[in-house]
């Protein structure tokens, strides 16, 4: 296959018709020898991505944005593709695309022409979709047969291996199921054609064996079959009743995530914890009510002497020596009156002539008087004394607990309030968000009911299989039961060893082609990675397909762990092996092959790769992917080269042929 021209009619950010916009696309001869690399160079946003989806959209339509979108989506797409001129009040509603390529088909190159066209009117998108063959136009197609002949040609699963985007291409390496690389590789591979025809054998067996059978049995088997396939029939409708349900319920969940977004923007968020919020701020302000009046009886009592720590030690201290010493004067008054009565008694008993030794005996028997020096100032009583000294030694002290443990506790009380106040101011007002969070409430009653009718008829589907399965299984058992008393002719016996050979000629052959491709894999990634991973193999299960890559200890690599270079370097290694080992000849289009890799993946990949990729390889990159360096490596397989140019003051971009510094 070779891509001839491309024409792009107000498409992305080209404006004009298909005149203004065109390549030419097909390899050129230079010095006696075709080229196969076309150069598209441009900077970001210039519309190198948009030449890529061009042809992918011209060859797959809605098929090019994904297997499961929507009409709806797909619409939306081509809305939007359609070029917003600059500083025009007028916008073009019609956009379109027209790729001519040639193909080989039993021996003879075909040219196609494909002309994609849609117009908007209103919210109504109306596609066209015209093919020519060889200039003659294929009127009879339906849309629907138009499509399937376009995909006959270059299989949607193929293409997607062959026209990638250099980042995204790294996905294949976590591509869990393998589901796109064993479509590949049966597609690529022929395995597919041999499973075909082993099932078409298998077809026309029981077709011939069922007319040598008595017209009772065929009768019975007849409506085991068209019980068989009147239940497949309609559960295969099932299937694409829920796939409709599915896509639906794809759509309300956009929706839905739209809706949240508006909504957390105008402060939905704290909307809906509004109320607990101001529960929560009334109960916080009685608390904190109850906290400012315990302390403020705390306050009113002896909680304050407390700010006068030394004031109130001194005084406590002034008191208790006044305490001791009026103790003191009392103990010395007593002593002196019981003396005095003693002195009396023995001058009485012994005599006056005894009284001056008897009052300097008593006088010598006194202790030495106590020296009384604190100055009585308040002069309380002891009681008063007592409940002055169990106030400050008891009570002071607790009620200044009492005061900073509630204090505490007000500032942490203080502190939540503004925080919920917080909250509740910026909760919008409910009118602001209501139609919103009506609306939301319908998607997700809407996505509630598709996900059970999913569900209902997922089980439904599930029933209608196991009958067909069971009446197919009735239908085999019964021609086990008479294939082997039948009379066979010749033609019915070659079908059949011919069934069983292909049995073991796909088994073979899957084997063969399998480790062939494994080969294949180790040279590609041999030339393209660094030295360092020299050492790493591939090995394809047959079965699953799944490829494990081991390293040279024999340990496999957790693919998973491989950095974004190296998953690409992983995925253009095995598509370059599939290429080959399939034989098929396909272009190649890259956008952004160099974004990821480092210098010495870069050069591997200039070196490498494009030189020997395809016999047509157009190739999508910034300046700086394929400089001057790189240019200059690349320059002997280059056809030619164009550059994307945006015209920031017209709004647009045109395709120049050169590149950047090369015109």
């Amino acid at each position: 296959m070779i891509l001839k021209s491309l024409y792009l009619q107000n498409f992305g950010v080209f404006q004009g018709s298909f005149d203004d916009n065109h390549v030419d696309l097909e390899p050129r001869v230079k010095y006696n020898r075709k080229r196969p690399i076309i150069l598209f160079g441009g900077l970001n946003g210039a519309g190198k991505t948009t030449t890529l989806t061009a042809i992918r959209l011209a060859l797959y339509g809605k098929q090019s944005l994904g297997r499961s979108v929507s009409v709806q989506i797909y619409h939306q797409f081509l809305v939007d593709a359609i070029h917003k001129p600059k500083g025009k009040v007028l916008a073009p509603n019609t956009a379109g695309i027209k790729l001519d390529f040639n193909f080989g088909r039993q021996g003879e190159v075909i040219d196609y022409t494909v002309e994609r066209v849609w117009t908007v009117r209103g919210k109504s998108v109306f596609e066209n979709v015209e093919i020519y063959q060889n200039d003659e136009h294929l009127k009879s197609l339906t849309d629907h047969q138009k499509q399937a002949f376009l995909n006959e040609l270059i299989p949607i699963g193929v293409a997607d291996l062959f026209f990638f985007d250099g980042e995204k291409i790294a996905d294949l390496a976590e591509d869990n199921n393998n589901s796109a690389l064993a479509d590949a590789i049966n597609r690529l591979l022929g395995l597919d054609i041999i499973d075909r025809l082993k099932a078409d054998l298998g077809v026309y067996l029981r077709d011939r064996k069922r007319d040598k059978l008595p017209s009772a049995i065929q009768k019975e088997m007849e409506a085991l079959e068209n019980s068989y396939k009147s239940l497949y029939s309609k559960y295969q409708s099932q299937l694409a009743d829920i796939e409709a349900l599915r896509i639906e319920s794809t759509e309300l969940e956009t929706t839905k995530e739209r809706l949240n977004q508006i909504i957390n923007d105008l402060g939905g968020a704290w909307a809906s914890n509004r109320q607990e919020a101001e529960t929560k701020e009334k109960m916080l302000r009685a608390k904190r009510n109850e906290l400012q009046v315990q302390i403020r009886n705390l306050i009113a009592d002896a909680a304050p002497l407390a700010l006068a720590t030394n004031q109130i030690a001194a005084l406590l201290k002034q008191l208790t020596d006044e305490q001791q010493s009026k103790r003191q004067l009392v103990l010395q008054v007593e002593l002196r009156k019981q003396l005095n009565k003693i002195q009396s008694a023995l001058i009485k008993s012994l005599g006056k002539e005894h009284k001056k030794a008897i009052e300097t005996s008593i006088e010598e028997s006194l202790p030495a008087a106590t020296s009384i020096d604190t100055n009585i100032i308040h002069d309380i009583s002891d009681s008063e004394f007592n409940r002055l000294n169990h106030l400050i030694t008891k009570v002071v002290p607790e009620q200044q607990a009492k005061v900073k443990a509630l204090s505490s506790e007000l500032e942490e009380v203080e502190e939540e309030l503004a925080h919920v106040g917080l909250n509740i101011s910026r909760a919008p007002d409910e009118r602001r968000i209501s139609n919103f969070v009506s609306e939301l409430g319908e998607i997700e009653n809407s996505l509630g009911q598709r996900q059970v009718e999913i569900k209902q008829r997922t089980e439904a589907a599930k029933a209608t299989l196991r009958e067909a399965m069971d009446s197919l299984r009735k239908l085999r058992e019964k021609e086990k039961e008479f294939g082997n008393v039948t009379n066979l002719d010749q033609a019915v016996t070659l079908a059949d060893r011919t069934r069983g050979l292909l049995e073991s000629f796909s088994s073979k052959s899957r084997e063969t082609r399998i480790n062939t491709l494994e080969q294949e894999f180790i040279k590609s990634f041999a030339k393209l990675a660094r030295k360092d991973d020299l050492m790493i193999t591939a090995k394809i299960d047959p079965e699953t397909f799944s490829v494990s890559l081991i390293d040279g200890t024999g340990h496999i690599i957790d693919k998973k762990k491989l950095s974004a270079g190296e998953k690409q370097i992983y995925a253009i290694a095995m598509l370059e092996a599939l290429g080959r080992t399939s034989g098929r000849n396909l272009p190649i289009i890259i956008d952004t092959p160099l974004g990821r890799l480092d210098s010495h993946h870069r050069e591997n990949l200039v070196k490498n790769y494009f030189p020997t990729a395809s016999h047509q390889v157009l190739i999508l990159s910034t300046d700086t992917e394929v400089d001057e360096d790189f240019y200059k490596e690349l320059s002997p397989e280059i056809s030619h080269a164009f550059e994307v140019a945006y015209d920031p003051e017209a709004g647009s971009s045109v395709y120049y042929e050169g590149y950047f510094w090369r015109h």
